[in-house]
């Protein structure tokens, strides 16, 4: 399961099992307590919570050859996500 799967099914089970309480999900299951109320939030909104996980990952083998090049890749990407989501504003 990923995360965002894992997400989904630990909330259902907290809610079915141990009354949508985390603590007491966190006692009963071997999950951590942070992922279950996650799982509980993004179920209540409905809005799925993201990671940057697969902008800054790359191939091993790259890393290994060239270890400079992720720090550059990952630069690369801060640089045009703080780009998209700061275009919108307008400056005084």
């Amino acid at each position: 399961m990923n995360g965002v799967e894992r997400r989904g099914f630990q909330p259902e089970m907290t809610l079915k099992y141990c009354q949508g309480r985390a603590r007491l999900a966190q006692t009963v299951f071997p999950w951590g307590r942070e992922n279950i109320e996650l799982g509980l939030g993004e179920k209540r909104t409905g809005i799925i919570c993201v990671g940057l996980q697969s902008a800054f990952s790359t191939p091993k083998g790259c890393q290994e050859k060239q270890p400079l090049l992720l720090w550059h890749y990952c630069w690369d990407k801060l640089q045009n996500l703080i780009l998209n989501k700061t275009q919108h504003l307008k400056l005084p």
